[in-house]
């Protein structure tokens, strides 16, 4: 997928994406406050779940997401884009926090749209690879799961906490699938 595509993607499963159309231009700061100067360019960024297309483009400022995953140069026509596969992007999507923050959203979603572990197991297959998982993915799944909870045992933190850092955790997993990153 292609930058916009992947942002939305994430935005759209976590059931955080913002589907209206944008009516109002971006809170640019008043005229009066303005002390830009080639030394001191502009820098504001205006955070959204309103889709990609709709975010505000810098040129001197282009956001992490965008650079990391191949989106259009700001400062030329991009007719056709180039398209690589780095290290880079898979830490990306290892630490970034809107990564962490709509996995966080999706792990809630699974929690509350479904009653127990096979009906997330296969809402969240179904969300974000399209399709429901097979049988050696339920085994791995299950063994994960299950691996997972052992652990969180010893902490501190209450049930409900605990389960929803394991769909959290699987979230991610998810996220970073060549299946979920690349349509074919």
């Amino acid at each position: 997928m292609d930058a916009e595509s992947l942002r939305d993607t994430l935005l759209f499963i976590s059931g955080e994406l913002d589907v209206s159309m944008m009516n109002e231009p971006h809170p640019f700061p008043p005229v009066d406050k303005w002390d830009f100067t080639q030394h001191y360019p502009f820098r504001g960024s205006y955070p959204s779940n309103r889709r990609s297309v709709y975010l505000m483009t810098t040129r001197l400022n282009a956001l992490p997401f965008f650079v990391t995953f191949d989106g259009a140069d700001r400062n030329a026509s991009t007719p056709k884009r180039d398209s690589s596969v780095t290290t880079i992007q898979s830490l990306y999507l290892l630490n970034d926090e809107f990564v962490h923050q709509q996995a966080t959203k999706f792990a809630e979603r699974l929690l509350r749209e479904q009653s127990d572990d096979s009906a997330r197991l296969y809402r969240a297959f179904e969300l974000t690879l399209g399709r429901a998982p097979a049988e050696n993915e339920l085994a791995m799944a299950d063994h994960y799961f299950q691996q997972l909870r052992e652990q969180l045992i010893s902490s501190s933190l209450p049930a409900d906490q605990q389960e929803r850092l394991v769909w959290e955790s699987f979230a991610r997993v998810l996220f970073r699938l060549n299946e979920f990153l690349y349509v074919d």
